[in-house]
């Protein structure tokens, strides 16, 4: 093999008919390596070393972002070879049952938020995707001092409600789940609200207002990325999964449609 492959003399006397041989040989040879690149690109993840899996994934209930999220999370945890409970819980339960390690992980959080974490963590390498917190309002109601709708257990809403008693004197309203307070909005209960833009836009899409205007942005608190969160001894894992992500971006493709 060796002495064909290195001489010239060998080679261009070839015959025709060998060469038509060869040349099919080569080309099947490729179309089957292009084949099988394609077919285990997913598989491939998975038939890495083995790594310890996260079994329970919290994530915050009756919230639209998040229910679509976890949707891909588990895919992604299949593609790494993964089978995912994903555990729905109001917002700030999950942060609990991460420190009690009643779960393993948390579908997203912010940086600020790994303040209130008593275990280990690690974080992933990528942001999953952004979130643009913002207090919105019926374009039609001007009064400053009407109430704000929040959300219990969501850290930033209630962080920015307890700020503005404080200075305002005002009580606002907490309810507890974003879909309460959208549909207390559709029905003219409320005019003031903090959410999230993408449940607007959620909101929007399922045509819930009727004759109810579309809110409008008073005030942008803070536009955030989110990063996946596990306890700390899953950074194998989440090293594999980071890659993933910033390989396939799948949070910020379903965030754009």
């Amino acid at each position: 093999m060796s002495c064909i492959k290195n001489s010239p003399a060998l080679t261009s006397g070839l015959s025709g008919k060998r060469q038509e041989l060869i040349a099919p040989a080569f080309l099947l040879f490729a179309l089957v390596g292009l084949f099988s690149s394609q077919t285990i690109s997913t598989d491939a993840w998975a038939d890495e070393a083995d790594v310890e899996c996260p079994k329970k994934i919290a994530y915050v209930e009756n919230d639209p972002m998040s229910q679509k999220s976890i949707v891909i999370l588990q895919k992604l945890y299949a593609d790494l070879g993964c089978p995912l409970q994903a555990v729905k819980l109001p917002g700030r339960r999950g942060l609990l049952h991460f420190n009690q390690g009643l779960v393993d992980g948390e579908l997203y959080r912010a940086i600020p938020g790994e303040k209130n974490y008593s275990r280990a963590f690690v974080r992933s390498s990528v942001a999953l995707r952004e979130i643009a917190n913002r207090l919105w309002r019926n374009p039609n109601d001007q009064d400053p001092s009407t109430p704000i709708a929040f959300t219990l257990g969501v850290i930033w809403q209630e962080k920015y409600v307890h700020a503005d008693t404080a200075k305002t004197g005002i009580t606002h309203k907490p309810m507890m789940f974003n879909t309460e307070k959208h549909q207390a909005y559709a029905e003219g209960r409320i005019t003031r609200f903090l959410s999230a833009d993408s449940n607007i836009d959620d909101m929007l899409t399922q045509s819930i207002l009727a004759d109810t205007p579309a809110p409008v942005i008073e005030e942008t608190i803070s536009v955030l990325p989110l990063y996946h969160y596990l306890g700390a001894e899953f950074e194998p894992f989440m090293k594999k999964f980071s890659a993933l992500v910033a390989q396939t971006d799948p949070f910020r493709k379903a965030q754009n449609q």
